[in-house]
C-alpha cells in the first residue's frame, strides 16, 4: 500500500503538466477532448488516495456543481446530441483544468512557475495568431492592407480573429499589471520577457481589430492606471471626455454602429437582432436553455433573423446571453457566481498585498482584477470564450490561477518566504 501511496503523491505531483497538455491537444485536436476529460477525471481518484481527498475547497465550488447539473440538463434537452456533446466535454475540461492548477499550486515557488506558464502561453498564443488568424482589413484605415500580406497561413485548421482576440485580452493584463507594479522586484529577464509579451499581445490586438477587444484594452489601460497611480483617476473624466467628444463628433448614430458592426453584423441593428432573438429564447426557454451549441439552429427555426442569411449567426454575440441560451437562468446564475468569485478573489489579492507593501502581489492581483474586467466588456460584444470556441479552457486557467492566489495570498504575504526579486 505505501508503494501505490508514494506512486499516487508522484503522479498528483506532475497532474497540472499532464493536465495541460491534454487541454493543449484538445484545443488542436477536438476529438480527443472525452479522452481528456477521461484522464482529468483520474486524476480525482488519484488525488483522493495520495492526499485523502479529492479538491481542495474554493469558494466557487457551488457555482461550479450548480454549473455541471445543468450540463446533465442540456444534455437531456439538446435536439442535436452531435452539436452539444462537444461543447459540454469543453467545460468539463476547462473545469478539470481549474482544478488541476488549485490543487498543484499549494506554495509560493509553484504560484511563480504557473504565472510564469500563463505568460509563457500567452507569448506562444500570440506567435500562433501570426501563422493562423484570417486576417481582415476592414475597419482600421491607419493599418494598410499590404501590412497583412507580411503574414502567411501555415495550419489548414485557421483562427477567426475575433476568437484569438478575445482570448488574448483576457491574458494581456497578467503581464502588464506585474510590469506596472513590480518593476523594480523584477530581475533583468523578467522585465525583458513581460515587455516582449505584453507589446507583441497589444500588436496582434489592434491588427485584430476585434471592436470588443479594442474597447475592453482601453478599460483594462484605463484601470491599471488608477490603481498604480494615486493620480491615475483624472485619466477617467479625461477619457469619458474624449468618448464624449467623438459622439457630438460622429453622432450617437454613427459611435454606436461603428463599435457594433462586424462581418456577420451589419451594424446596431443587426447586433440588437441578435440578441432580440436569444432573449425570445431565455424567455421560452428559462430554465433549461435551448442546449449548448443550438443557438444558431434554434434562431434559424424559430426566430429566423431578417437582417442575417440563415447559419451566418452561429452565437448571440454577447457572452451573458449566450450562456443563459445555452444553460437557461440557473446556467447563468451558476456562471455569473464564478465571475463574480474571480472578481472578488482579483481584489484580495490585490488589497492583501498592497497591506503587505508585496509589490509582485499587488501586480498579480491588479492584473487578476483586469482580466475580469476585460472579460466583462468584451463579454458585452461577443462570446468567443465560451463553449463552441476551443479556447475557451482559458478562462478556466485563469480562473484557477486567480483563486490559487486568493486562497493562499495572506499566508504567503505574511511569511518572509517570498524573495524580494523575482
Amino acid at each position: 500500500m505505501k508503494i501505490i501511496h508514494n506512486f499516487t503523491v508522484k503522479l498528483a505531483s506532475i497532474e497540472i503538466w499532464i493536465v495541460s497538455a491534454c487541454v493543449l491537444l484538445s484545443i488542436i485536436y477536438p476529438r480527443a477532448l472525452l479522452g481528456v476529460v477521461g484522464i482529468g477525471v483520474t486524476f480525482w481518484f488519484i488525488r483522493r488516495v495520495a492526499n485523502g481527498h479529492f479538491t481542495i475547497r474554493t469558494p466557487v465550488d457551488g457555482g461550479i456543481l450548480l454549473l455541471l447539473l445543468m450540463t446533465l440538463v442540456t444534455l437531456w434537452v439538446t435536439a442535436l446530441p452531435a452539436n452539444t456533446y462537444p461543447q459540454v466535454y469543453r467545460l468539463l475540461t476547462g473545469v478539470l483544468l481549474f482544478y488541476a492548477i488549485i490543487n498543484w499550486t499549494s506554495t509560493y515557488n509553484r504560484l511563480q512557475s504557473i504565472v510564469a506558464g500563463a505568460i509563457l502561453a500567452s507569448f506562444f498564443l500570440v506567435l500562433f495568431a501570426t501563422i493562423s488568424v484570417e486576417w481582415v482589413q476592414e475597419k482600421f484605415l491607419f493599418i494598410p492592407a499590404a501590412f497583412y500580406d507580411r503574414f502567411v497561413l501555415l495550419v489548414k485548421d485557421t483562427v477567426q480573429r475575433n476568437v484569438m482576440a478575445g482570448n488574448l485580452i483576457i491574458l494581456f493584463p497578467i503581464s502588464l499589471g506585474l510590469l506596472l507594479f513590480a518593476w523594480k522586484e523584477l530581475r533583468g529577464w523578467m522585465r525583458f520577457l513581460l515587455t516582449l509579451v505584453a507589446c507583441t499581445i497589444l500588436g496582434i490586438l489592434i491588427l485584430t481589430q476585434s471592436r470588443g477587444a479594442i474597447v475592453a484594452l482601453g478599460v483594462v489601460l484605463i484601470l491599471l492606471v488608477v490603481l498604480r497611480w494615486k493620480w491615475g483617476w483624472i485619466v477617467v473624466p479625461i477619457s469619458l471626455l474624449a468618448v464624449g467628444g467623438i459622439i457630438a463628433l460622429w453622432g450617437a448614430d454613427k459611435f454606436l454602429a461603428v463599435l457594433s458592426s462586424g462581418i456577420s453584423l451589419g451594424g446596431l441593428e443587426g447586433r440588437l437582432e441578435v440578441w432580440s432573438r436569444a432573449i425570445y429564447m431565455i424567455q421560452d426557454f428559462p430554465f433549461t436553455g435551448v442546449g449548448l451549441g443550438l443557438f444558431g439552429d434554434v434562431a434559424d427555426n424559430l426566430y429566423p433573423f431578417f437582417l442575417a442569411a440563415p447559419g451566418s449567426v452561429p452565437h448571440a454575440h454577447n457572452l451573458f446571453l449566450q450562456v443563459a441560451v445555452d444553460l437557461g437562468l440557473p446556467g447563468l446564475i451558476a456562471w455569473a457566481s464564478i465571475f463574480i468569485g474571480a472578481i472578488v478573489s482579483s481584489w484580495q489579492v490585490y488589497r492583501i498585498g498592497k497591506k503587505q507593501s508585496k509589490s509582485w502581489f499587488i501586480g498579480l492581483g491588479a492584473g487578476f482584477l483586469c482580466t475580469q474586467i476585460a472579460l466583462l466588456v468584451h463579454g458585452i460584444f461577443d462570446a468567443v470564450t465560451w463553449g463552441a470556441v476551443r479556447p475557451a479552457p482559458i478562462l478556466w486557467a485563469v480562473w484557477g490561477l486567480i483563486m490559487a492566489g486568493s486562497m493562499h495570498v495572506e499566508s504567503w504575504c505574511d511569511s518572509n518566504h517570498p524573495p524580494t526579486r523575482t
